[in-house]
């Protein structure tokens, strides 16, 4: 496994124009010594070509790979409004060429459903809503991804039937799962969520909470999920996603070095 930054740890930073995209994979490279990162469509200053090549040569200059793009956009992918879901389809759709263009594999993209009130209805819109971008990912060999974010993804359970029913008719080159470490509800018993939803997993979000000098992470155990990670056969990318009230610059140096601790004690020095 290899350790990437999430885009959203430095939302601040972003938010604030202290920081652009154009010099992140630098940062990340030269502030904590890791080599690849996560981007956020929301911190995009444009989709211009000519912006998304400056932001692909940054990467390069820095030596960095682009995992993926995470995407936030308007439309509810599994809502019983079909002019919802196409809304959804066409602003979560438009980046697949964009991440092609860029040359980054894969994008994520929400399962919304944070207000359905029939389950059944709203898996079976969401699936059919990620067929659809499947077949926009497969005219340009992109992997379209579904993390636990919320909405219907809070149930691990909705997460592998609409991917696993994804995959049969797209195949697992086409479509998996993001899997939050700490994204799940208080409700849900989030290891064996994680241990459900893992076998799919092509990408991982290594949460960041509170954590202290000593790397103490009291949220939730880092140990565990990788334990997990490691039996699904998971090999891909661990990417840090800072969320907590310590300085970010902080929180993802400690990240970092818990992670490193954590993969060199299983495989060996870790990067």
């Amino acid at each position: 496994m290899r350790i990437s930054i999430a885009g959203w740890s430095l939302q601040k930073q972003f938010n604030d124009k202290s920081l652009t995209l154009i010099d992140f994979p630098a940062l990340c490279r030269d502030r904590f010594g890791v080599d690849a990162v996560e981007l956020n469509n929301v911190f995009f200053a444009s989709r211009e070509p000519a912006y998304l090549k400056q932001v692909r040569a940054a990467a390069d200059k820095a030596g960095s790979t682009i995992a993926n793009i995470a995407v936030d956009e308007a439309g509810d992918l599994s809502s019983d409004d079909a002019g919802e879901r196409a809304k959804g389809l066409d602003a979560y759709g438009a980046w697949i060429p964009i991440a092609k263009a860029m040359g980054v594999p894969a994008i994520r993209a929400n399962s919304g459903g944070g207000m359905a009130k029939d389950r059944a209805r709203a898996v079976e819109h969401c699936t059919e809503s990620f067929r659809r971008l499947c077949d926009i990912a497969a005219k340009h060999d992109i992997v379209v991804l579904m993390e636990n974010h919320w909405g219907i993804s809070s149930n691990p359970q909705n997460v592998v039937d609409i991917i696993s029913a994804v995959q049969k008719t797209h195949g697992k080159e086409r479509v998996g799962v993001l899997a939050d470490f700490g994204n799940w509800p208080d409700s849900v018993d989030r290891y064996a969520a994680l241990t459900q939803v893992m076998p799919l997993a092509q990408a991982t979000h290594a949460k960041i909470n509170d954590i202290d000098e000593q790397l103490n992470h009291p949220r939730f155990d880092h140990a565990r999920c990788l334990e997990i990670a490691r039996a699904a056969g998971y090999d891909g990318f661990l990417g840090i996603e800072y969320e907590a009230e310590l300085d970010a610059f902080v929180g993802i140096e400690r990240g970092v070095r818990l992670l490193r601790s954590l993969l060199a004690g299983k495989a060996g020095q870790a990067r």
